[in-house]
């Protein structure tokens, strides 16, 4: 028997009113300026000076590699009493550390955004207004005009007009990290169960109703993000596999192509040795076949072998991360 998700009404939580997460791999020395400036957003939002018993900022480390965990802990903790620091065992990618920052969240609104503020966090009151108002379950922010290089504006065109067609969603190409959610939706997403995670594609699974809030972005003036050209290219991949079965389906189409010329070239073969001339086959032509039908054999094997290699980690059940130590404010 299916097992149906019911999301009627909103869990009640002891805790703060909003809580934010925030993914850190190597980037700790980037967290006290922004805590400060969420810190200074919130005090406006709120009309106080003490803002932790109504807002929540949750720090994942992501298996940092530096010191950004010893930064977190021993700096920026103590200063701000409305911070929480979630230390995993390893790194096991972006979209696994905030799905654990989701579960923590205790705030009837949750929203995610990046230490590096190339998302300011003095958007988040147009992105609250919306649910604050009741017009949606999950607000994102887009972009008027988005500060970056030409080739990681191609790249991330490419990814998500590729994304859209293989899945038929529509995220949109000028998305922002920053987005906010209700209780429902986070609720409602914590139940998913699937081990590889593109956060995105998963908001527009679920449904519910999206909004989205023009924002402006702003470039890093510290540091340089760690999500390279070979980290992209490896989500694409993953993201592609996780949503769409389509490629098994072009290859599947292609292997029926192949074997329809190749009957016609058997019917040629025939007519011409019984009608026309004594046609003697040659090694060039008969290598190159070969060579090609094998490479058609191994492209078809090696892409059913991603999709059976997928299947083995999600029927291992294995926890999708491993909380190492949760470090809280002394209040």
């Amino acid at each position: 028997m299916s097992r149906a998700l019911d999301t009627r009404t909103e869990s009640s939580r002891e805790g703060p009113r909003y809580s934010f997460v925030v993914p850190i791999y190597n980037d700790g020395e980037l967290a006290a300026d922004f805590a400060a400036e969420f810190e200074r957003v919130f005090q406006r939002h709120l009309g106080q000076e003490r803002i932790e018993d109504h807002a929540e900022l949750i720090f994942v480390d992501d298996g940092s590699r530096n010191a950004s965990v010893h930064v977190l802990v021993n700096d920026v903790l103590p200063r701000f009493k409305f911070v929480r620091v979630i230390e995993l065992s390893r790194n096991f990618g972006q979209h696994i550390a905030l799905s654990c920052g989701y579960q923590h969240a205790r705030g009837q609104y949750v929203g995610m955004l990046n230490v590096d503020m190339e998302d300011p966090p003095d958007q988040i009151p147009a992105l609250l207004a919306h649910l604050e108002r009741g017009e949606a379950d999950i607000v994102h922010g887009l972009y008027e005009m988005r500060d970056v290089t030409w080739f990681n504006r191609v790249t991330s065109h490419a990814f998500n007009s590729v994304l859209n067609r293989l899945t038929g969603y529509a995220v949109p190409q000028n998305s922002a990290t920053l987005r906010i959610m209700n209780r429902r939706f986070v609720d409602a997403y914590n139940s998913l169960t699937e081990k590889s995670r593109y956060i995105p594609g998963l908001e527009f699974w679920l449904g519910f109703r999206h909004a989205y809030q023009p924002m402006r972005h702003q470039r890093r003036t510290r540091g340089s993000s760690s999500y390279n050209f070979r980290r992209r290219l490896r989500m694409a991949l993953e993201t592609i596999i996780s949503f769409s079965d389509l490629p098994l389906k072009m290859a599947a189409a292609l292997g029926m192509g192949i074997a329809l010329v190749g009957l016609l070239m058997v019917l040629f073969l025939v007519i011409s040795k019984l009608f026309f001339v004594d046609y003697q086959a040659g090694y060039t032509s008969t290598i190159s076949i070969t060579v090609f039908l094998g490479g058609v054999q191994i492209l078809v094997v090696g892409l059913a072998s991603l999709y059976i290699g997928r299947i083995l980690r999600e029927v291992q059940n294995r926890p999708l991360y491993v909380v190492r130590e949760v470090h809280e404010a002394q209040r």
